[in-house]
């Protein structure tokens, strides 16, 4: 049985609300975990196409969309042009750790996930699910269709990319 994002966001509520807190904890973003769980279902719940066979893979496709808002927010506070008052922001733990980020950093970690996706759309959508999420790898394996240690191998991968590009090498 399949779900719309309607009844798929209803039955994820609660997870979509902790990984959202769970993101914002180390971060002084200018948006509440509710706010942010609630602008992903008001992005998602204009796509009447979409479904979804499971919660795990709605948390899958929501980790896109939270990724989108997250960057947008960092454009936004970086159009505004008032360096001063910009507030840290940070994109998973594991990922990178600079003392705490900034739209600036938000922005560079957005294109390294791109240029990721370019060469391996698979790695891409475990970075997103792990480092913007903070989704554990089992769930990511159940989303993908994909063994646990497929995935294990596939984050090690995705995150060695991910620091070599933020890092400036080639």
């Amino acid at each position: 049985m399949t779900m719309t994002v309607g009844s798929a966001y209803q039955q994820a509520y609660g997870d979509i609300l902790s990984l959202a807190r769970s993101k914002l904890a180390h971060e002084q973003a200018p948006i509440s975990a509710i706010t942010l769980a609630h602008e992903v279902y008001l992005g998602l719940r204009e796509r009447s196409d979409l479904r979804f066979e499971s919660r795990v893979k709605f948390l899958a496709y929501a980790s896109r969309a939270m990724r989108s808002l997250l960057v947008d927010m960092a454009r936004e506070r970086l159009a505004q042009k008032r360096s001063a008052e910009l507030l840290p922001l940070t994109v998973g733990e594991e990922v990178i750790d600079h003392g705490g980020g900034t739209p600036e950093q938000m922005l560079s970690m957005n294109q390294a996930m791109d240029r990721l996706g370019q060469i391996d759309e698979r790695l891409l959508r475990v970075a997103e699910m792990r480092a913007v999420l903070g989704m554990e790898l089992a769930d990511i394996a159940q989303a993908l269709d994909l063994s646990e240690p497929t995935i294990k191998r596939d984050w090690k991968r995705a995150k060695a990319f991910l620091y070599e590009t933020l890092e400036g090498r080639p």
